[in-house]
């Protein structure tokens, strides 16, 4: 006879309909067994009707629809169920760091370059999303193009219709632990409404790059001419034939010092201290000396007709990001001939000046103390005749101006400050467990250290969850791969949150001192430590280096699964941690996935998971014969 799914009764067993109600668990039989089923137990506890694998209803709230939320997002629709997803975004659009640009006006802004040369230092095929590549216009490509990039993916899915608040701003969070829940208080900029928010689930997927600051150099504030951050850069101002004088010599200003000297009619800048600058990521993939380069329309379209080897020729270049970590390493080979090959590099891209060589080469530290800057044509910037590279410091800002170190008086027209960002890790709002705000637990100013659990969570911070954290393998490569694999270990988490109907997960505190600990130790051994003002270090040549002490690939096989033996876990079911076992069913059994998935899926399955229509003619050829 055929045996077809839908001949399966409601427990998935053949044949045995309506002898178990597998929603409540209780038999239904005429049998006098049915009269002695208790309820509830002597110490209270009661079984909960509900298969097994049932998914509790969680809501999530999510701080910043950059790269990272948009990752999240795809990946929830495909993974999670029974969620409800709301991320609040302080500015007016998507794209985080590739969006925040200065305008005069918010609703005049237009995406562009933030700042003249802002561009991304690793090649562009390998900084997208694995699940939607596309074809690029460069090698390294500027702001513009990685945020319409991010914008397309957003207008694809219509993200922000479903799950984001723009002009939207979190300005508070504290956990109540009785209902086991974030109170979060937020801030609409732009009806200026103040309101609170509750979430089981907490995510930080502000990024690192977010809260730039201003120089501290004194009379800043008085300079009468044009005045502006490479992070708020006003795109509509012209520099041509302009005085300027950029301060910093950071990525931002590596960048934009290479892309306006010769279009100004004179430029300043400072240089205190050494800095190795080198090609960006895969240089070597990349034009002469590591330029940047065009794709030709041939060369995009030959990509997108040839999807495998587009994809061959993304893990070529990843395959080389993934190689740099050895040279990180002190007195390695690769080290060595990575310093002796920048130092060469940047000699003969210095005009072999001897004041310039003297005060700007590295003595004390290897390549790879900061991570490195894309710097083409910048220090061809520096021996320029239209350019004067001081290598002391600042005197001050005058209304007209700025002194140097010796009171001499320049006349500008306009300062670029390129003085990047506020890397303490410490948030900007009050964010607070048990009475504890985390701003003081990790201020610096205190002598407290940043311990945080493998770069995606806060000991003793219940439910939440941090992308691009603290200890994570930010130096050498790309962020997506990194992106991916905080998404996929938060959705594990959540899930089994929701299975197993966990209140709360909080990472202990001794474990994440542990990893500190070798961290700490192991870091030793890297050029990060070296003697170099870096991000890594919160801007400082001997601060708390926060990098993951090991490689990506080190990091991934770390992360590949949550370690739940590092987490304090309470449930909700105060009686029995057991509870989510629910009716001593799967849900499995009921809700039309393949009940023997266990076997493996049959060829015409395709590896979908869903119960076949069986072979009605299997049982005629194998079933018992008149003779057997």
């Amino acid at each position: 006879m055929a045996i077809h799914s839908d001949s399966l009764d409601a427990n998935g067993v053949n044949g045995t309909s309506n002898t178990t109600n597998q929603s409540s668990g209780i038999a239904n039989c005429n049998g006098r067994d049915d009269f002695h089923l208790p309820a509830v137990n002597e110490n209270g506890y009661q079984i909960h009707e509900v298969p097994y694998g049932t998914k509790r209803k969680i809501r999530v709230v999510i701080l910043g629809a950059g790269a990272s939320a948009i990752d999240f997002f795809k990946n929830a629709e495909e993974k999670l169920e029974n969620v409800d997803i709301q991320c609040y975004e302080k500015n007016h659009d998507i794209g985080g760091t590739w969006l925040e640009k200065w305008s005069p006006s918010d609703e005049l802004m237009q995406v562009t370059d933030r700042y003249p040369g802002c561009a991304c230092d690793v090649p562009s095929v390998n900084y997208q999303f694995s699940w939607r590549p596309t074809t690029w216009s460069r090698y390294y490509s500027g702001s513009k193009e990685i945020w319409e990039y991010l914008k397309e993916i957003e207008q694809e899915n219509n993200f922000v219709e479903k799950y984001v608040k723009l002009r939207h701003e979190i300005q508070g969070a504290e956990w109540d632990g009785e209902a086991g829940q974030w109170v979060l208080k937020i801030h609409d900029t732009e009806r200026d409404i103040n309101f609170e928010d509750r979430a089981e689930v907490f995510i930080n997927a502000g990024g690192v790059l977010n809260s730039w600051k201003w120089p501290d150099i004194e009379g800043l504030s008085t300079f009468k001419g044009k005045l502006m951050h490479t992070a708020r850069y006003d795109v509509d101002f012209d520099l041509t034939g302009k005085r300027v004088a950029v301060i910093g010599s950071g990525s931002s200003g590596v960048q934009c010092i290479a892309a306006i000297q010769k279009e100004v009619s004179k430029l300043y800048t400072w240089i205190r201290s050494p800095i190795w600058i080198t090609a960006g990521f895969a240089q070597k993939f990349a034009g002469k000396d590591g330029a940047n380069f065009s794709y030709t329309e041939e060369q995009k379209q030959w990509l997108r007709d040839n999807p495998d080897k587009y994809l061959e020729y993304r893990k070529i270049i990843e395959s080389e990001l993934n190689q740099r970590f050895k040279f990180i390493i002190k007195g390695s080979d690769a080290a060595n001939d990575a310093r002796v090959y920048s130092e060469d590099e940047m000699t003969r891209k210095l005009d072999r000046n001897p004041r310039l060589m003297d005060k700007i080469i590295p003595k004390d530290f290897n390549v790879g103390c900061r991570r490195p800057t894309p710097g083409n044509g910048f220090l061809e910037s520096l021996t320029a005749g239209n350019t004067t590279c001081f290598t002391d410091p600042l005197g001050r800002i005058t209304p007209t101006g700025f002194m140097d170190h010796e009171g001499t008086e320049y006349k500008v027209d306009v300062i670029i400050c390129a003085t990047g960002f506020d890397t303490s890790w410490v948030p900007r709002y009050p964010f607070v467990v048990d009475g504890h705000d985390l701003r003081d637990t990790w201020s610096q100013a205190k002598g407290n250290k940043v311990i945080p659990y493998l770069s995606y969570a806060i000991p003793d911070y219940p439910n939440h969850f941090t992308y691009c954290g603290p200890y994570g393998p930010l130096a050498h490569g790309s962020f997506f791969p990194l992106i991916a694999k905080w998404s996929e270990l938060i959705i594990k988490i959540i899930t089994k949150m929701q299975m197993e109907n966990i209140k709360s997960l909080r990472p202990k505190m001794d474990v994440a001192r542990q990893f500190y600990e070798h961290a700490d130790l192991f870091l030793q051994r890297t050029a990060w430590t070296s003697p170099c003002n870096s991000w890594f270090k919160g801007g400082k040549k001997d601060g708390q280096l926060t990098i993951y002490p090991g490689s990506r690939l080190h990091f991934f096989q770390l992360l590949e699964s949550p370690r739940y033996e590092d987490f304090d876990i309470r449930y909700l079911d105060k009686k029995n941690m057991f509870g989510f076992l629910g009716n001593g069913f799967a849900t499995r059994e009921s809700d039309g996935r393949d009940i023997t998935d266990y076997l493996g899926f049959l060829e015409r399955q395709e590896q979908d998971d869903r119960q076949p229509v069986f072979d009605e003619g299997l049982l005629d050829i194998l079933g018992a014969t008149p003779n057997s």
